[in-house]
């Protein structure tokens, strides 16, 4: 790809930045990415809430690194990641019952958030370059005539950039500063779920050695528990145990474990009940989904690049945070490469990549919302077309229950692979509009 800049500039060095960088690397001589955390290797890191808590990369995000990232997927598993076969290897228990087995012939990686970043870092530091700045304090984004022209450190020394990716989450300021300093005029939307969970590694005792198995628990109304428990590296399992509302799981490992007894299935609490706990319960708190519609915004500089919880930040129960932000990277990485191929330079990108982010994100809010409003802890009115979407989520839930087909739809929709397409068009269409019929009379 010829070059499109000599320098862009990241802020931000989690799942989302180290994506952008890798979308980056090819279109511009230099790529920069700033973080305020210390360097760590593979362990939690303060910039990173959920960083200690169950993450998995869907196979959608997983496929979208791999793409800009030739051998991405292999170096996850030379991390010590465990292979699991979706429909086989992960138990689903959902809304009252197991989903039965499929196969649905693709494999996820399972793995710690830490681990996860530590190789994405890695694999990006090769492309030769990238530069990773720590300890580094953005305090703002520089805008000049309507066009962000790089950012500024606390320090007050100034980076100049063609290009600006913010990737620093919901919670970090930049987004904010950039409207009081009257660069940009966005809503923000929000939604009080009152979700909370406590996770937990455990040493996996010898019998369950090898085991590729995987279990998420999600009982649905009237009860407001949920759990995922996983095999990552080092034979060990990392289980996060949940409740809406006030129902939160105790801190204390035996506390715990007394929890994980209480849930519908025991295959949880089978495995931990003997093994030994690998960490402390640590405790995380998701009061509100929330997104900012930069796709409408009235105003907002070019050249300026939202990824991942910047945009948009919904439950992180249903596993899409990290895929969400990978391929946003990937529709960035195509729209420069097309902007190479062209001649098309870089002013307008903005235009062109927050609408594409928007739909990309969207898919990730209406699943989580959907699922988040069934349950009355989730706060404030339906949206219109609630009672449809509740009929269609069960008649989906049902007919997985009766028909391998939707079980594989269902799994691969759920993993990013699939839109709601194929519901409307092609062999699962009639099956479907015929049961919705049905349930509807």
């Amino acid at each position: 790809m010829s070059k499109l800049g000599q320098h862009a500039v990241v802020v931000g060095a989690g799942i989302g930045g180290l994506s952008a960088a890798a979308a980056l690397s090819p279109a511009f001589a230099k790529v920069t990415v700033l973080d305020r955390d210390a360097h760590v290797e593979a362990a939690p890191r303060m910039g990173v809430g959920q960083s200690a808590h169950t993450h998995q990369l869907l196979k959608g995000g997983e496929q979208a690194l791999e793409s800009m990232l030739p051998g991405f997927t292999d170096a996850l598993y030379a991390a010590g990641a465990v292979r699991m076969r979706l429909g086989q290897d992960i138990g689903l228990y959902d809304f009252g019952g197991a989903m039965p087995t499929c196969d649905v012939g693709v494999d996820v990686t399972s793995l710690s958030r830490p681990r996860y970043e530590a190789v994405l870092r890695a694999a990006v530091e090769k492309r030769g370059n990238v530069e990773l700045k720590f300890e580094t304090d953005v305090s703002r984004f520089i805008v000049e005539h309507g066009k962000c022209t790089g950012v500024e450190l606390s320090s007050g020394e100034r980076i100049k950039a063609d290009l600006v990716v913010d990737a620093t989450g919901m919670t970090g300021p930049l987004a904010k500063q950039l409207s009081e300093d009257d660069h940009a005029d966005f809503e923000t939307q929000s939604v009080n779920i009152n979700v909370a969970y406590v996770t937990a590694k455990f040493r996996q005792p010898e019998k369950y050695r090898g085991e590729r198995k995987g279990f998420f628990v999600l009982p649905g109304p009237p009860s407001p528990y949920f759990g995922l428990l996983l095999p990552i590296e080092d034979n060990q399992w990392i289980l996060s145990l949940g409740g809406r509302g006030t129902a939160l799981p105790p801190r204390d490992i035996e506390g715990f474990r007394a929890y994980a007894e209480k849930y519908p299935t025991p295959d949880i609490f089978n495995r931990i009940r003997d093994a030994e706990a690998t960490s402390e319960p640590k405790v995380f708190r998701k009061t509100t989904a929330t997104r900012r519609r930069f796709d409408k915004a009235a105003k907002w500089p070019d050249r300026l690049i939202p990824i991942g919880d910047a945009f948009s930040s919904v439950n992180p129960t249903y596993g899409q945070g990290m895929s969400i932000a990978a391929l946003q990277a990937e529709e960035l990485s195509k729209q420069l490469a097309m902007r190479a191929g062209d001649g098309a330079g870089l002013d307008g990108i903005a235009g062109d990549y927050l609408p594409a982010a928007f739909d990309i994100s969207n898919r990730a809010w209406g699943l989580a919302l959907n699922s988040d409003y069934v349950y009355p802890e989730t706060e404030g009115p339906r949206p219109g077309d609630f009672e449809m979407t509740r009929t269609m989520a069960a008649v989906l839930r049902r007919l997985a229950q009766e028909q391998e087909a939707f079980r594989v739809w269902r799994w691969r929709y759920g993993q990013l692979l699939e839109d709601g397409s194929s519901l409307r068009e092609g062999p699962l269409a009639a099956p479907f509009l015929m049961a919705l019929q049905g349930s509807m009379a």
